[in-house]
């Protein structure tokens, strides 16, 4: 995990909000035409994306993670199983947005048409060419 991303996901509906203002703004139904500016922002979208599903691969172990330390009270453990049952589901809803949301839509559709364009200059993508691509802001 990375220093930008805390254990409990902190800082998400945050990040979330900044890039669909911006996408709102920028992704324009009536304009088909994508520019440098909206490609970087499509891919800082995507990048946004990852991030949160990448996180989410946690969200099991973060919100057992009460039940299995010690605690003085049953009271204790239910509040801290309550907030973590909460964190879970604010970031699974935070994701889903994101994947459901019209510009997402916009940037998929986008890529299955340039895939189908484009075919043989498609190649798979690794993480190690781009090894900042789990630093938010880079």
């Amino acid at each position: 995990m990375s220093n930008n991303q805390s254990a409990s996901g902190a800082g998400l509906s945050t990040s979330v909000s900044t890039y669909q203002d911006a996408n709102q703004q920028l992704f324009d139904p009536s304009l088909d035409v994508w520019d440098e500016e909206r490609f970087e922002l499509a891919m800082k979208t995507l990048k946004e994306m990852h991030i949160q599903l990448r996180n989410l691969r946690t969200t099991i172990p973060r919100l057992l993670a009460p039940l299995t330390l010690q605690h003085h009270a049953p009271q204790m453990l239910l509040e801290e199983f309550k907030q973590s049952i909460k964190t879970a589901n604010q970031e699974i809803q935070e994701f889903q947005q994101l994947m459901m949301s019209e510009e997402s839509s916009k940037i998929f559709c986008r890529a299955r048409k340039s895939l189908a364009l484009n075919a043989k200059f498609n190649k798979p993508w690794s993480v190690t060419e781009n090894p900042d691509w789990l630093t938010r802001g880079s």
